[in-house]
């Protein structure tokens, strides 16, 4: 009898050892380990974009892409996609001026494991002022849902990014296509 208390004892033991040693990862990553993540993807990475329509098909591929990661992620990215798909000229002409803007991002890590980070990107709007006798102001609204993959002992990451909403001059323009920017590149 004492035997069969024991061994109940043991294994309520474990059990509630067993969910209170699984409680961290509801709470999330430490500093350090948030740290650690940054430390593993810093580098300047070079590799190609493809970009496509949103659940659609490929568009470009763009070569020489330049990614840089620090404290956060920062990315060149190439306009003449977009200007090419936007029917109104003096936008379009806008936006092959412009040429190239760089977008950053910041990071929040969703899993760390075997040397694999993934993490979602939350990337900045970015405004081109213009107005008043100068080419038209540009803002682009990025989508808050994408995000990548790096493998650390490749020096290796990939991510998307996502022109949500161009707005001309405060004003939304509504034939907007939505495209994704998908970048895959190496560091040395």
């Amino acid at each position: 009898m004492k035997t069969k208390k024991l061994f109940g004892i043991l294994i309520l033991f474990l059990s509630v050892l067993c969910f209170t040693s699984c409680n961290k990862d509801e709470e999330g990553f430490s500093k350090e380990e948030i740290q650690q993540a940054l430390f593993d993807l810093k580098g300047t990475y070079h590799g190609t974009v493809q970009v496509a329509y949103y659940h659609g098909s490929d568009i470009t591929e763009l070569q020489n892409a330049i990614a840089v990661s620090r404290d956060s992620l920062k990315f060149n990215m190439s306009l003449l996609p977009l200007s090419e798909l936007i029917s109104d000229e003096t936008i379009a002409e806008r936006l092959c001026e412009i040429g190239e803007v760089s977008v950053m991002a910041g990071y929040e890590f969703l899993q760390m494991d075997y040397g694999a980070i993934h993490f979602m990107l939350y990337p900045k709007d970015i405004t081109i002022l213009g107005g008043y006798g100068a080419p038209p102001s540009i803002r682009l609204v990025f989508a808050q849902t994408f995000g990548g993959d790096a493998e650390v002992g490749n020096n290796f990451i990939m991510f998307n990014i996502s022109p949500l909403e161009l707005w001309v001059n405060g004003k939304k323009y509504e034939d907007f296509p939505r495209l994704v920017y998908h970048f895959r590149g190496n560091y040395e």
